[in-house]
This record gives C-alpha cells, structure tokens and sequence, in this order.
C-alpha cells in the first residue's frame, strides 16, 4: 500500500487516490493501536515482576489494576475486529417495537442504545410513539 500511495500518477484519480489514503490512514492507525497496547500490557508485566522481586504489594495491585483494564480493552476490541467488514464504517438503522406497552417494554424498547455507547456510538433516537 506504501508503494501504491508513492506512485506519482496516484494523484490522476482523486477519488481514488483518497479512498487508498484513508484505508492507509485507517491501517496505521490500527497498528498503532496494537503495538502501543501490547506496550501497556508489557509494561504491566514488567511492573508486577518489579513489585514482586521489591515485595511491594501496592506495585503489584496497580499493575494487576492495569491489566483488568486492559483485559476490558481487549474485549471490545474483539467485538470491534468482528465487525470491521468493509461496510461496518457505514451507519446503520435498528427499529425497536416495544410491542404491547408499558414501561418495562419501553425500557427494554430503549437497551439497544446503551449497546451502541458502549461501542463507542452515538445512538440517535428518531421518534417514539405511544
């Protein structure tokens, strides 16, 4: 992709020349991503053998603390790799029916949009009736 993006004639098609830039951008950024994770978590190590050769409990707890952290981290990136096909960076519609009514059809009606924050989305409400 390096080679494609640093032949002079890439610029001809403009469309093209940033659909390749942004997957390349979207590529680099996700490397980065797991090399500096995978430094969080060596780091993390390091810190526990430290603690544990210096008996020091508190360095252990912090760097025990880092790596529940990151074990999270690592679940959602799991769920993110699942849905990285080529149309995942697309928007996309849910309708929820809540069925025969009431507040806890309502509320389960509404669940869905916690999902997406926890995904990193922003859910968009478009209306709700009665």
């Amino acid at each position: 992709m390096n080679n494609k993006s640093e032949d002079p004639n890439l610029w001809n098609d403009a469309s093209e020349a940033q659909k390749l830039m942004r997957e390349r951008q979207h590529l680099d950024d996700g490397i980065s991503s797991v090399r500096a994770f995978e430094q969080q978590m060596q780091d993390a190590i390091d810190l526990i053998e430290l603690g544990e050769e210096e008996g020091d409990a508190d360095i252990v707890k912090e760097a025990e603390d880092a790596l529940r952290v990151l074990r999270t981290e690592a679940a959602r990136r799991q769920v993110e790799a699942m849905l990285s096909g080529e149309a995942d960076s697309n928007d996309t519609y849910l309708e929820v029916h809540s069925g025969a009514g009431g507040t806890e059809s309502q509320d389960w009606a509404e669940h869905p949009s916690a999902h997406v924050h926890a995904l990193g989305g922003t859910p968009r409400l478009q209306g709700r009736t009665a």
